[in-house]
């Protein structure tokens, strides 16, 4: 008996000797993500922002305007901060939508893949934007859900079925984060119509606001440039 014991004890021990190192594992692995850049805030504050509020919660940050044309919800990267985000978002909102920026745990979408859902509309068409891990959770809570009219990928693609959405994937010509193997194989989840264009001179960590990423090529243009010219498909495709 006392040596069944043992054997349990050890048993336990063992067990909650693995959950700790795995979680410490995990720490160290999702601790220290990518933060914006300073001079993100100094290109937010060239807009003009007097018709739009803003809320900075918890779980999300949201840029509202009065009447808007459709709503926008917006999923990070893997380990990027929500905040990198906030010049498209903010520019998106001067256009004339609605957009909330999803804050992950652990700025890892994956977490909690259902989490963008409460930010979408009952009154107006959504659209879901994901830039790499996060386009792909994206298409996992879009799927199914005809709230979604529109998605859009940056440096990304989907993971499930989004064929009955109006769909744009954005990538960038210097991108060596983005598995273009994985894009093409995606493409029995896509409509035919899906429109893909490229930013030449551009890379993956671009799509954010947070400089360089490890992996990632060189990209030949400045952030702001590739920011401008993703906002300006974003907005000529919705």
């Amino acid at each position: 008996m006392k040596k069944t014991k043992k054997v349990l004890l050890i048993i336990l021990a063992s067990i909650i000797g693995i959950i700790v190192v795995g979680f410490g594992s995990f720490l160290i692995y999702a601790g220290n993500p990518s933060e914006p850049l300073d001079d993100m805030y100094e290109a937010i504050e060239s807009l003009d922002l007097s018709n739009v509020d803003i809320e900075d919660e918890n779980d999300h940050i949201s840029y509202t305007v009065s009447d808007p044309i459709k709503n926008i919800v917006f999923i990070p990267g893997g380990k990027v901060e929500a905040e990198s985000y906030e010049y498209i978002a903010a520019s998106l909102a001067v256009e004339g939508y609605n957009v909330t920026i999803v804050k992950p745990a652990f700025s890892l979408a994956i977490l909690n893949p259902n989490q963008g859902s409460k930010f979408l509309s009952d009154e107006l068409d959504n659209v879901v934007i994901g830039h790499s891990l996060g386009g792909t959770v994206a298409s996992m809570f879009s799927s199914g859900d005809d709230r979604v009219t529109d998605m859009v990928f940056l440096a990304s693609y989907p993971y499930q079925d989004v064929s009955d959405k109006n769909v744009l994937i954005i990538t960038g010509e210097n991108d060596l984060v983005l598995d273009f193997a994985d894009v093409e194989a995606s493409v029995d989840y896509l409509p035919s119509t899906t429109i893909y264009e490229e930013i030449i001179g551009g890379n993956h960590a671009q799509f954010g606001w947070y400089g360089l990423q490890n992996g990632d090529g060189d990209a030949s243009i400045t952030t702001i440039n590739q920011q401008y010219q993703v906002i300006t498909l974003i907005l000529d495709f919705i």
